[in-house]
């Protein structure tokens, strides 16, 4: 398979650039923290809103990027199902509104706020004070390595699709090229912040990849639905910033509802 070291390029230079950003925002914390998930959340509600409803009207728009905000803002400050019943009626609202001009697709034009809003709740969830925001880099190094894994190893190895008529790019062994390389990293990473069940943490790492990886194919179903071939440009490389967190997506929402139920 033809290894295509331009888009590498440009992934690269992205990431140097985001990363450090990112974790910058982690380690600081607080509102600094909580600013950064709700602009990656709304870019992200923006482009899906553009997959799913290119013709959406301003006024249905301008209320799921309220409801994002303050839910995300009220689970940040107040106890996370505060933000969770607000995202939930907003997303009800908005049901509501959608029907009126998109009876078919209010469905997926209000599930926006569940899947961007419900993934930035997830995250200011996870950033708990006491652990300095370990969590979240444990989060981030799974994810990222899985996204790192799995691109080279379906660019170098290729091999048998994976769900061709949804994204026919991903092969098998660019899952278990993520899924491997996100248990070193989980292993790795939960080390150097003092677990003390470091194999745990690798093997979690596992179904945290299987997760990052099915939020990918979710996005994908629907960018071919949309007939387009990334969900915005903002990113080189990478293309939109669904397409930079739709992994991430998946994976906080999966470790924020176990960590939740373990208490």
């Amino acid at each position: 398979m033809k290894f295509d070291f331009a888009n590498l390029r440009q992934r690269t230079v992205s990431s140097a650039v985001m990363a450090p950003l990112a974790l910058i925002a982690v380690y600081i914390g607080g509102p600094v923290y909580a600013l950064a998930v709700i602009l990656c959340a709304g870019l992200g509600l923006r482009e899906w809103l553009r997959l799913v409803a290119p013709d959406l009207d301003q006024n249905t728009a301008a209320c799921a990027y309220a409801g994002l905000v303050l839910a995300i803002a009220v689970a940040a400050w107040q106890p996370a199902m505060n933000g969770i019943l607000l995202c939930a009626i907003f997303t009800a609202i908005l049901f509501f509104l959608a029907a009126r001009k998109n009876r078919q697709r209010a469905g997926w034009i209000a599930f926006g706020l569940p899947y961007l809003a419900g993934s930035g709740i997830a995250l200011v969830y996870l950033r708990s004070p006491g652990d300095n925001g370990a969590t979240v880099f444990y989060l981030l190094a799974v994810v990222w390595s899985t996204d790192i894994g799995a691109y080279l190893a379906g660019k170098l190895i290729g091999g048998p699709k994976l769900a061709p008529a949804i994204s026919p790019n991903k092969t098998w062994a660019g899952l278990a090229g993520g899924m491997a390389l996100a248990a070193v990293f989980g292993y790795l990473v939960s080390m150097g912040l003092g677990s003390t069940r470091p194999l745990g943490a690798a093997c979690f790492a596992l179904l945290l990849a299987v997760a990052a990886q099915f939020g990918d194919f979710f996005k994908s179903y629907f960018k071919r639905r949309a007939g387009v071939k990334e969900s915005g440009g903002l990113i080189p490389g990478h293309g939109g910033v669904l397409d930079r967190i739709d992994g991430l997506i998946f994976a906080a929402i999966v470790l924020a509802l176990l960590g939740a139920i373990a208490g």
